[in-house]
Formats: structure tokens, C-alpha cells, sequence
């Protein structure tokens, strides 16, 4: 056992990063990017991203089963790409081609003691929600980059996985035995956290820098550079809540109250805002579940 304090250099960060950009992983990179140039282009039209989906036939097939699902209630059945755009609108396409191409990496359930894969893609779709929605009410703006930087912010758990199975296994043992949280147990055991993971692998995808720090700080997010505070704390509370409300893939809640309070104060947010926020995505989150379309 790994005594506490200690860490094992198993693999540097940089050489973890390398190995997981080489790997199919790194196909979320290039789907982020197009959708982001469009989301970022006040030029961008539905031609581009209808355009953008139809050269991926898994993508289409899986755009038209979900946009023909029972919770849109159409009396229709959908059958274009271009229908699907006019029907549920872009921005729900666009943001229903992120979802599906990045949770096809929480797909075939790995589950243990004290971890779900499936766990985590529902924690990371709360956590997008969660984000964009207090964009939407408390900010007035759409929340697009939240959005992606929520279903991305847990990547790094994934990489470990992955790649350093052993690693992860012993991760999960300590934080349960030990009482830690996740990022407490990696510290130990990587001498890295799976934010940092993210972070590094994000930042190679050439993913706006905004969005890399949220990714990598939103465990710790003071202090922040000023330009990328407000998004990173956005990350920081959803998380936060969203863990608190039980919305988490198993892993001990780390004791970062403090911050989370902070954020709250740097945002000028209250405490039931947000939870009323937080309990409008897990109703949203039990349709998908019940319709059959949270797993994609």
C-alpha cells in the first residue's frame, strides 16, 4: 500500500498526455473544434453543421434515433438531418453531436466498488446542464463553451482508465479504504490529478485556453487567472453541486466547501439559485433516463 503523502511516479503527465492524443480519444478534439468554429462563427449557418454531421454516417444515424425519441414529442418521425435541425433547432443538434461523440468513451459499463463509467457520463451531462443553464438564467448568455467544458471536465478519469488501469484501480482502493476524495488519492498514487489530465490533453486539442483552465481547476479553482475566472467557476459550483446532490460516479466528495462557497460569493450566486438549478437537470436527467437516451 502507498502511504499517504507518498507518490509513485508511474508515468509523467506529458507522456499520459501523448499516449491518450494518439489514441481514438483524440477524435473528440477535432469534433469540439469544428462544433466550437461553428458555435464561435456568427457567420456559421445550419447548412455547415448539417454538413458537419452527414460526413459522419454513425453521427447521422445516431442524431435522427435521438432526435425522433419520445422526449421531444413529435408527431413526426424525423428523417434528414436538415428535418432534425428544423424541428428541435440547431443549437439542440449541435449540442446532442457533442454529447454523442464524446460519451461513446463512457460506453461498455466498467463498474467497481467505488466507480461507474456510466455514473460519471450522467455526472458529466449534469454537470454540462447544470452550467449552462445557470449561464442562461443568472448570466443571460447562452452558456455554449460551459456546455462543452462540463461534458469534458472528467476526461482525464477516463485517460486513466485506460491507460493506466492498475493505477486507477489502486486510485479507487485508497480513496475508499482512506476516506479521500479522488484527486487526494491520485495525488498519491499519480502525483497528477485527472483535471491536470484533461487540462494538458484539451490544450493540444488547440480547445480555447478558457476552457482548458475550467477543465483543469475546476477541483481547485483560486486562485484563476482573471480572464478565465468566471467560466472555471462556473465549472468549479456545478461540479460541486452536482456531487452534493448525489449526481456522482462514486467517488468520495473531496472537502472543497470552502471554495465552493467562495464561487458563489465571486459569482453572486445563492445557494437555493443554484439548487433549484440542480434539481431541474436531475428531473431532466431522469427523462433521458427513462426515455432510454441518457447511455447514447
Amino acid at each position: 500500500m502507498i502511504r499517504q503523502g507518498k507518490s509513485r511516479k508511474l508515468i509523467s503527465l506529458d507522456d499520459l498526455a501523448t499516449r491518450a492524443s494518439r489514441s481514438e480519444i483524440s477524435s473528440i478534439g477535432t469534433v469540439v473544434n469544428k462544433i466550437m468554429g461553428i458555435i464561435r462563427d456568427p457567420s456559421s449557418s445550419a447548412v455547415q453543421l448539417k454538413e458537419m454531421i452527414e460526413i459522419d454516417p454513425p453521427l447521422s444515424a445516431k442524431v435522427l434515433r435521438r432526435a425522433n425519441s419520445a422526449i421531444y414529442g413529435l408527431k413526426r418521425e424525423i428523417k434528414s438531418i436538415r428535418e432534425a435541425i428544423v424541428l428541435i433547432g440547431f443549437n439542440t443538434v449541435r449540442e446532442l453531436c457533442l454529447s454523442l461523440k464524446i460519451a461513446k468513451f463512457f460506453s461498455d459499463e466498467k463498474a467497481s466498488a467505488n466507480y461507474s463509467r456510466k455514473k460519471l457520463w450522467k455526472h458529466s451531462l449534469a454537470v454540462a446542464l447544470c452550467g449552462k443553464y445557470l449561464c442562461r438564467r443568472e448570466f443571460r448568455q447562452e452558456g455554449d463553451d460551459i456546455y462543452s467544458a462540463g461534458l469534458l471536465h472528467d476526461l482525464g478519469i477516463i485517460v486513466e482508465e485506460q491507460f493506466l488501469p492498475e493505477a486507477f484501480e489502486e486510485i479507487a482502493r485508497i480513496s475508499a479504504e482512506q476516506g479521500l476524495s479522488i484527486v487526494a488519492a491520485e495525488r498519491q498514487v499519480l502525483g497528477f490529478t485527472h483535471a491536470d489530465i484533461g487540462q494538458k490533453l484539451v490544450s493540444a486539442w488547440r480547445i480555447p485556453e478558457e476552457l482548458a483552465m475550467a477543465i483543469g481547476r475546476h477541483h481547485q479553482p483560486f486562485p484563476c487567472p482573471e480572464p478565465f475566472a468566471r467560466t472555471t467557476m462556473i465549472i468549479s459550483v456545478s461540479d460541486y453541486a452536482c456531487r452534493k446532490a448525489g449526481i456522482t460516479c462514486g467517488e468520495v466528495p473531496e472537502d472543497s466547501g470552502n471554495d465552493y462557497s467562495r464561487c458563489l460569493d465571486a459569482l453572486k450566486l445563492s445557494p437555493e439559485a443554484l439548487e433549484v438549478i440542480v434539481e431541474d437537470v436531475a428531473a431532466e436527467l431522469e427523462e433521458l433516463e427513462r426515455s432510454g437516451d441518457l447511455y447514447l
